[in-house]
């Protein structure tokens, strides 16, 4: 973990009061102590991140908790996804046979 001093130095275009806007907006969640705030390496990755979205995309401020969002949905499906390819795989290849035809659009043949 790493201090507040020490992510504005990796970032030197990083100005504190941005960093302290992007937490009291919730946009970043670091750990506070009696010293201040504490950055694990998610927070390091989530400020890289809203450091290249605002100051190289040219981004607003306004916008970051929005695209965030949709990142951590892309990144929360991608999880499911990868936890229900695990579950496919361990089925009998019948049921995985059965499950690729229907994930390819082939329909049942309608019953009478």
């Amino acid at each position: 973990m790493i201090r507040e001093k020490d992510i504005i130095a990796q970032y030197t275009y990083l100005e504190q009061h941005v960093l302290l806007t992007w937490i009291d907006e919730g946009v970043i969640a670091p750990h506070r102590d009696d010293e201040g705030y504490l950055f694990d390496h998610v927070d390091e990755s989530r400020v890289a991140l809203c450091c290249d979205l605002h100051y190289r995309m040219g981004l607003e401020h306004a916008s970051l908790p929005v695209i965030l969002s949709l990142i951590d949905q892309l990144h929360d499906a991608r999880h499911h996804l990868r936890r229900l390819t695990r579950a496919v795989a361990e089925q009998p290849d019948a049921v995985q046979q059965e499950i690729t035809r229907r994930m390819s659009g082939d329909r049942l043949p309608q019953t009478e």
